[in-house]
């Protein structure tokens, strides 16, 4: 705070700098044109301390101006305000003048100063007085209204950053219940016939449940640990299926760098499970692959099942698990991500995820 005032007045200083060397040039070069002769610290003491007069007279009118914009004074009571200030300014602005360079003119070697008559001098000076006064009002409530309306963007940017992360962490407790629903009932239909295998499967559901309790919801995580989260749940349908499950798992060292949203990959590899079972007596045999294509991340689940008879293969399977990985694609990568699905050749179905590859910051 206290650096922003100083940063501030440095600023404020030097524009009334400004303006004091600008009007000094117009008045000396008048000077000169009307064929007068005159030193040139005689303009340069008076528009500088004009300049440096009415910017010190101003501080105190920019305070109580602000303060009835924070107070959201009606007009009628703005326009008193001004009624009220603007005389008190220019009165105080004349005074500054003429106390500043009686003091100046004699140090600097010019003489006494002379401003003439006071009264008149008063008079004289409020009309130059009320054009400045009106300027520099209107550009301070124009930066007033500009500071409003980028608070507000940023305000409203603030709320639909915050807004996106409840709908990112909405979905993900979606695929969290439905996930463990699904694995429980697994466990269910093997627990009275392989109480060991039952047993095997709650423990890596404990280790897999402890491993998403301890990340915040709606993070990103690395590829390489989202594959770690994977190997569980595969330890869990390896206990189910035994030797009838065969998964082939092949990443790029490249994208197992790459940035994932939590649980990107297990819907697809349930869903593969699920709905890409080749039928008794025959190995499942699911492959799951991962690589950087360009500035996209392709990650890809294929099965050895029957595949998909009949209407377009990308309208099957959107149920919760692929349907909310769509959605939660969509909100943290709008169109440049999105999930495929589609028959493979000699049976089968192979489900895409194209999302853009990012790596965590160094």
């Amino acid at each position: 705070m206290r650096r922003d005032r100083i940063v501030w007045g440095l600023l404020w200083l030097a524009a009334f700098t400004a303006v004091g060397l600008l009007q000094f040039t117009h008045y000396y070069l008048n000077v000169l044109a009307t064929g007068h002769s005159e030193p040139f610290r005689v303009k340069l003491v008076e528009e500088l301390t004009a300049a440096y007069g009415a910017g010190a007279c101003l501080i105190p009118v920019v305070w109580l101006v602000r303060r009835a914009r924070r107070a959201r004074w009606s007009l009628p009571r703005t326009l008193a305000l001004h009624a009220v200030v603007l005389p008190v300014f220019s009165l105080a602005h004349t005074s500054w003048n003429w106390a500043t360079r009686s003091a100046l003119f004699p140090l600097l070697g010019l003489g006494a100063y002379d401003y003439g008559r006071m009264p008149l001098r008063y008079a004289m000076e409020l009309p130059s007085d009320v054009l400045f006064y009106t300027l520099l009002m209107g550009l301070l409530y124009l930066f007033g209204w500009y500071r409003e309306s980028r608070d507000r963007e940023l305000r409203l940017a603030r709320l639909e950053a915050e807004l996106g992360q409840v709908r990112l962490e909405a979905l993900e407790g979606q695929l969290r219940p439905h996930f463990l629903f699904n694995v429980l009932n697994t466990v269910s239909a093997v627990m009275y016939d392989d109480v060991a295998a039952a047993d095997a499967m709650l423990a890596r559901l404990a280790d897999l449940l402890r491993r998403a309790l301890r990340r915040p919801a709606g993070s990103e995580v690395a590829l390489a640990e989202e594959l770690e989260t994977l190997d569980l749940y595969l330890d869990i349908m390896r206990a189910r299926f035994a030797e009838r499950l065969r998964v082939d798992v092949r990443v790029d060292e490249e994208a197992r760098r790459a940035l994932v949203p939590p649980l990107v990959l297990q819907p697809l590899v349930e869903n593969a499970i699920i709905h890409g079972d080749p039928g008794p007596g025959v190995t499942a045999r699911i492959a799951v692959r991962a690589r950087r294509d360009g500035e996209q991340l392709v990650l890809a689940v294929e099965d050895n099942g029957p595949g998909v008879a009949g209407g377009p293969p990308a309208a099957v399977g959107r149920g919760i698990g692929l349907g909310a990985t769509e959605r939660r694609l969509a909100q943290l990568y709008g169109d440049r991500a999105g999930v495929t699905l589609g028959n493979v050749a000699g049976g089968g179905v192979r489900a895409v995820i194209s999302l853009p590859f990012r790596e965590p910051s160094p």
